[in-house]
């Protein structure tokens, strides 16, 4: 397995607000649970990212905002490579633990070998003069000698970082099967799932914590989320590529606006779109998902797939573009299907969804 490794600390994207954001429509068939709210107004380009009705629960409240810089360099290692295959539908896998957590090529961080103090639950931060909090999940078997997957999950609009551990991190957590992973799952300000480019920051310094307190491989930390939370992997995609192994998200657009115009480092990229996400936005607007998809996949080097974002008619499965020539260790995928703003969207004749699987797989690869 060959990969990139080296972090630095970037900059994060400017500032600019936009239109408002209309809401969504119902879940997709087939009980899509956890499915947020509206998305409030966001930073950065005008339309609508429609938010899905929810059955998800709430959370405790949190304060304050987060503002400051990026975390410093390190180096690292890690990362499979994946040419894949063009255009190809995909009907997903349930996807395993992917690996175990003393992989050979881990960048052990310095909580390595130190008895934790940091236990699960909620975790209070200061992050940016402001205190904030998120919750924290570590396996029962954890052993400090052991270098661990770490998982970032954020919430929709509307929910919280309660919301997001009670979803079982969007599932996650009940496919590591291996307990080979550590969750942890950002509250937004107010528990209200909406958040900006100065929660780029607030990230920096959970991981930061969690890296000194917790046996964690610095070579696979990646992000996830839905909807707002779903913009908030796609910001750290763009911001700390060097420090995120991948992305693997749902529903999610440049809403906080942290993308620069022209990408410049890749990123292993899986993301997944609903046909009515855009409601009534030009797929074209460069703040959406299928935009961003694409320009992911050319700083990744690999080979345009204009159909990549022709979705299904009504009543047909899902289907997955898996990019072909992608520089190594970059694999691109992406995900669309015909429906409602969700993370769970289940294909016709189906009665559990395919999209959580496959985004575990896709972070399990590595």
């Amino acid at each position: 397995m060959n990969g990139t490794g080296g972090r630095t600390g970037s900059g994060i994207g400017g500032a600019g607000t936009g239109g408002r954001l209309g809401s969504g429509g119902a879940g997709v068939g087939g009980a899509a649970t956890g499915t947020g709210g509206t998305l409030p107004a966001a930073s950065g380009g005008s339309g609508a990212l429609g938010g899905a009705t929810s059955s998800g629960l709430g959370g405790s409240s949190g304060s304050g905002g987060a503002t400051g810089s990026g975390s410093g360099g390190r180096s690292g290692s890690g990362g499979a490579s994946s040419s894949g295959s063009g255009g190809a539908s995909s009907s997903g896998s349930g996807g395993g633990s992917g690996g175990s957590g003393a992989d050979a090529g881990a960048a052990q961080s310095a909580g390595c070998g130190k008895t934790r103090t940091l236990q699960n639950g909620t975790i209070n931060i200061t992050s940016g003069g402001a205190s904030r909090k998120y919750i924290l999940l570590v396996p029962s078997s954890y052993d400090n000698s052991q270098p661990y997957r770490l998982v970032f999950a954020f919430a929709e609009s509307g929910s919280s970082a309660q919301s997001v551990a009670d979803r079982k991190y969007f599932t996650m957590q009940t496919q590591d099967t291996k307990n080979t992973t550590i969750f942890a799952a950002p509250d937004a300000v107010g528990s209200a799932g909406s958040w900006s480019n100065t929660d780029v920051a607030f990230t920096d310094a959970i991981l930061s914590q969690l890296e000194g307190d917790l046996c964690i491989d610095e070579t696979r930390v990646f992000a996830t989320g839905f909807s707002f939370g779903g913009a908030m992997a796609m910001a750290l995609a763009c911001t700390r590529a060097d420090v995120f192994r991948a992305v693997a998200f749902f529903s999610g657009a440049d809403l906080t606006s942290s993308c620069p115009t022209t990408l410049t480092k890749p990123i292993a990229y899986y993301a997944s779109q609903a046909s009515q996400d855009a409601n009534g936005m030009s797929i074209t607007d460069p703040m959406t998902g299928e935009m961003k998809q694409a320009q992911f996949a050319a700083v990744n080097g690999c080979t345009p797939e204009p159909a990549s974002t022709t979705y299904p008619g009504s009543g047909q499965p899902h289907t997955c573009t898996i990019y072909k020539g992608c520089s190594a260790g970059h694999p691109t995928e992406y995900c669309v299907f015909n429906g409602a703003h969700g993370w769970q969207p289940v294909d016709p004749g189906q009665t559990t969804s395919w999209d959580p699987p496959e985004a575990w797989k896709f972070i399990t690869q590595f």
